[in-house]
């Protein structure tokens, strides 16, 4: 019995912390939220097209430079939500959890990263990435950064050198994994094995069986889709370097991600990147990771924060680290206890200032208000929605529309506007624009509004059926966005 205590008293903080990082990434959660059309259209909506047969098709998927292991990691549990509560959101629920999951890895192996050094490392270092404004806000996001930073860390945990069979081949397998989900992080992930294993050979083998392992399953899953085995990345080097598409969406200058840290960091950054730096002195093989993994993607024209996400979790966590090292300092006049306190009340005072600052707050329950509208129309029982000179990417694919076909309005002046709707308008019984549009036919009320500013939008809708001889094809949402190569 007293053995028994002494092992839930050791194992206390680490579920407490766990029940914490639960707690928080819930209360952040919104099933209408997205962090990019990404997360809707590339795998939400792709995993809607394997489990339900309905899903706009991106251009990404059309040349076949997207690996298809996300959307069959989120097929299985939107089909298993359908079966059980039909109609229901449930499918949505259980697609994006099951992303949670694993995003929620890092946690866990923050707590086995810190405890190499002393369980007090441990402490802080789990507790970090448990209330970290963005360690909380990307792991409730369905994209492949949090789940390539997800598998990475797990395989930091799970790899030492000298380890067993086992372990290090369990760690080839993540690191392998990390680098398929998020091709770019390979020459970060690289760096690290290369100054964690050097030339030990042995540990070197184990990692090779693991990684051949991830790789043939991903090969079986490109193969199963139609796809040659690892086909999609040599796709993604051809569109997105040599045909320069991704060029299209915007190019920054190196200074761009200084400029989106401090941003982002605010004044804050000046004690987080101290404390990464006495914490690089724990772990340089991390530390290098993150270097190399932002020296790749200054190199990179189109620059988007979640894109070094590797970089910013590593420096976190290994400012974490620091911290405690900072903290030993001030033992002459704290005590261990108390100087474990303050470094933790100090880390959650920065962190939920930021949560709530101006930049990271609308980021919340952005793009919300579309999927919102969408999910009313379906609730309402609407036979078509057509969607109005917006994003295309506005109401989130058929994702939260199910099955209702989806159509596109866009006129060059309110003349343009006011024919498509006269040519198309009995094609659909429900309208997602902006509000105040005078172009709307007089037939359509509006029924409720969603979000702010320039994200607030509108649902308006009509009696009577739809009649889909009542508009071409070309109208099809999914006709418009294969015309404008997107």
């Amino acid at each position: 019995m007293v053995g028994k205590l002494k092992i839930d008293r050791r194992t206390a903080p680490f579920l407490l912390i766990a029940a914490v990082a639960i707690v928080l990434r819930v209360a952040a959660f919104s099933p209408f939220a997205i962090h990019h059309p990404d997360e809707a259209l590339q795998y939400l909506d792709q995993a809607h097209r394997l489990a339900f047969g309905t899903g706009l098709v991106p251009w990404e998927y059309r040349v076949g430079m997207r690996s298809w292991l996300v959307p069959l990691l989120l097929a299985g549990p939107m089909a298993l939500g359908e079966m059980l509560a039909p109609g229901s959101l449930l499918y949505l629920f259980l697609a994006r959890g099951a992303a949670a999951l694993l995003a929620f890895a890092p946690v866990v192996a923050a707590w086995a990263i810190g405890r190499r050094f002393s369980r007090g490392h441990a402490l802080v270092a789990m507790t970090v990435i448990a209330i970290w404004y963005e360690s909380v806000y990307f792991s409730i996001h369905v994209l492949t950064e949090p789940l390539a930073v997800a598998a990475f860390l797990a395989a930091v945990a799970l790899a030492a050198p000298g380890a067993s069979r086992g372990r290090l081949a369990a760690a080839g397998a993540a690191l392998v994994l990390a680098a398929i989900l998020r091709i770019q992080y390979a020459p970060g992930i690289a760096a690290f094995a290369l100054v964690t294993f050097g030339t030990r050979w042995r540990d070197w083998t184990w990692l090779a069986v693991g990684g051949i392992l991830a790789a043939t399953a991903s090969s079986t899953v490109d193969l199963a889709m139609g796809q040659w085995p690892f086909g999609w990345a040599w796709m993604n080097v051809e569109q997105n370097v040599l045909a320069g598409k991704a060029a299209q969406f915007g190019e920054f200058g190196v200074e761009a991600y200084a400029q989106m840290l401090w941003l982002h960091w605010q004044v804050a950054i000046v004690p987080i990147l101290w404390c990464a730096i006495l914490g690089a002195r724990r772990s340089p093989a991390l530390a290098t990771a993150a270097l190399v993994n932002l020296a790749v993607h200054l190199a990179i024209g189109h620059k988007e924060y979640r894109f070094i996400l590797l970089t910013t979790e590593i420096t976190i966590l290994l400012a974490a680290i620091g911290s405690v090292d900072a903290a030993e300092r001030l033992r002459g006049r704290l005590s261990t206890r108390a100087a474990l306190v303050l470094v933790i009340a100090l880390w959650s005072a920065a962190s939920a200032t930021l949560a709530a600052s101006d930049v990271a707050d609308p980021g919340w329950r952005r793009f919300e208000s579309g999927n919102r509208l969408a999910r009313a129309a379906v609730l309402r029982r609407a036979c078509g929605v057509a969607l109005v000179d917006g994003n295309y990417w506005a109401t989130g694919g058929q994702t939260y529309l199910d099955r209702i076909p989806l159509y596109y309005v866009l006129g060059h002046d309110a003349a343009a506007e006011r024919a498509q709707f006269a040519a198309t308008a009995k094609a659909y019984d429900a309208i997602i624009t902006a509000p105040g549009r005078d172009t709307i036919p007089p037939d359509y009320r509006t029924l409720a509004c969603s979000g702010e500013g320039r994200e607030r939008l509108c649902l308006a809708m009509r009696t009577g059926d739809c009649r889909r001889d009542a508009a071409s094809n070309a109208r099809l949402m999914q006709r418009v966005m294969e015309a404008n190569g997107r």
